[in-house]
């Protein structure tokens, strides 16, 4: 607890916190709310056509999405971590928050490793394996429910 009360107490912590300036926690929340739609639309795109949804566009031109989902999260990361820093004594205690870290932890693994299975060295992959669609399928129920645990840290305490 002492930590994430001094991270609290620190000078950028309390201006997210308390800043009536609409560049404080406001525009950081939406920063974050942009990197996750960014995180999560891009790996859904390609984690949905793996699983077998539209077939018919080709799978080599996806692989240039993976720069943009990995930009998306960096963007959710790092506006996350200046979210957490302004009222980490509350989420720090809070096992949904941990819940939802691991469940993110989750899609950005499955990610990392469909992209492995489907690409790998490969210019254009002939065949999607049955593993590179579980782990689509597993991607796909970890942005859900990462989406949903962060909605809900709103209303639970």
């Amino acid at each position: 607890m002492d930590f994430y009360l001094w991270l609290e107490g620190q000078t950028l912590s309390t201006w997210v916190r308390e800043s009536p300036a609409i560049w404080g926690y406001p525009t950081i929340l939406m920063l974050h709310t942009l990197g996750m739609a960014v995180l999560v639309g891009t790996s859904a795109v390609v984690s949905l056509r793996v699983i077998g949804v539209g077939r018919t566009i080709p799978l080599a031109p996806l692989r240039g999405l993976f720069p943009v989902v990995w930009a998306g999260g960096g963007l959710s990361f790092a506006t996350g971590a200046l979210l957490f820093g302004a009222d980490a004594s509350t989420r720090g205690t809070q096992g949904l928050f941990f819940a939802k870290l691991a469940i993110v932890a989750t899609g950005i693994v499955t990610v990392a490793l469909t992209r492995r299975h489907v690409f790998g060295e490969i210019a254009e992959p002939a065949v999607v394996s049955q593993t590179a669609r579980r782990l689509a399928f597993v991607s796909l129920l970890a942005w859900v429910a990462a989406i949903t645990a962060g909605r809900l840290l709103a209303y639970v305490e």
